[in-house]
């Protein structure tokens, strides 16, 4: 998996069949930390549902790429919105409604579509 950082909120996420990580910045000072790792992950989930998919349609996924965009709020500080664009240009025409509809079942997105409780202990 290739991930390219575009920016302080914007990345692309290509190659994600591949088992080997890389990350690239076009700018200095574009780090990968856990803001970068979440909308990842979002892409990655959501890449395995399509993936699947395309299996049983009989289309490839080898050039498929997700560009991630988000946006920031504060009180709390947190993410508050993300476009995920998906480009998969061996998907055929007839099948784009079907496949957003299937990117939409990815398991990250339904659990920060329904909320998610978290609990923390602290130990020392």
């Amino acid at each position: 998996m290739k991930i390219r950082l575009l920016g302080e909120t914007e990345l692309t996420v290509r190659d994600l069949h591949e088992a080997e990580l890389s990350v690239t910045a076009d700018g200095e000072g574009l780090r990968f930390g856990a803001m970068e790792m979440f909308v990842t992950s979002l892409a990655l989930c959501t890449y395995a549902v399509l993936a699947s998919y395309a299996r049983q349609i009989e289309t490839g996924v080898a050039d498929l790429q997700i560009r991630m965009r988000w946006r920031y709020r504060d009180r709390p500080y947190r993410i508050d919105a993300v476009n995920m664009d998906i480009r998969w240009p061996e998907l055929p025409e007839n099948r784009v409604d079907a496949a957003t509809r299937a990117a939409a079942e990815c398991t990250l997105r339904q659990t920060i579509e329904r909320g998610v409780e978290v609990e923390t202990t602290l130990h020392r």
